[in-house]
C-alpha cells in the first residue's frame, strides 16, 4: 500500500530520502553534490504551506521516493514554482508512485493559488513520460553542463 505525506510529518526519513536522492539521481546528475548537503536541503523543506515542501511515498512505512515544490530549481529565476527531486527507489518503479507523488506536488501548488508548475528533464526521455501526463515542453537550457527539457503545466 502506497502512502504519500509531506516530508514535514517524517522528519526522521530524510537520512533515507537523501540515499535514494544520490542513488537514482545526483549520482549520475550531480555527483558533486554530497549526502549531508541533500539532507540539509530536505531539512529546509520541512514545510506544509509555503514552499519548498517535499512529499515522501511509504510502502510499508518504508520512504521509498520523495517530489519537492520549490520556488526554484537552479535555471530560468523567471518561472516559479518548480516540480524538482522526483526520484522512486529502483525497486518500487513503474508501479505509479512517481505519478501519485506528482499529481500530490501539483495539487499542492494549485492550493498555493499558483497557476502552472514547471520541471526540468536531465533524461531525454523522459519528456515523454511527462507528456503523457499533461505537461508541454517550453525549452531547452542547460543545467550543471547537461541539456535539460524544460515542462510546464496548467493547473
Amino acid at each position: 500500500m502506497i502512502k504519500i505525506d509531506l516530508l514535514k510529518y517524517h522528519p526522521n526519513v530524510i537520512p533515507q530520502l537523501a540515499q535514494i536522492w544520490h542513488e537514482v539521481l545526483g549520482r549520475i546528475w550531480a555527483p558533486d553534490v554530497s549526502i549531508d548537503r541533500v539532507e540539509q536541503k530536505f531539512i529546509e523543506h520541512l514545510n506544509d504551506h509555503k514552499i519548498p515542501l517535499t512529499f515522501v511515498a511509504f510502502y510499508d512505512e518504508q520512504p521509498v521516493g520523495m517530489c519537492s515544490l520549490r520556488e526554484n530549481d537552479g535555471i530560468r529565476s523567471d518561472l516559479t514554482p518548480w516540480l524538482g527531486s522526483l526520484v522512486v527507489s529502483p525497486d518500487y518503479q513503474k508501479r505509479g508512485i512517481g505519478q501519485n507523488l506528482i499529481e500530490a506536488t501539483k495539487q499542492k501548488a494549485k492550493n498555493l493559488d499558483f497557476e502552472k508548475l514547471f520541471l526540468f528533464a536531465f533524461d531525454p526521455n523522459l519528456p515523454t513520460y511527462y507528456k503523457k501526463l499533461g505537461w508541454k515542453q517550453i525549452g531547452i537550457d542547460q543545467f550543471k553542463g547537461h541539456f535539460v527539457t524544460v515542462m510546464e503545466t496548467v493547473l
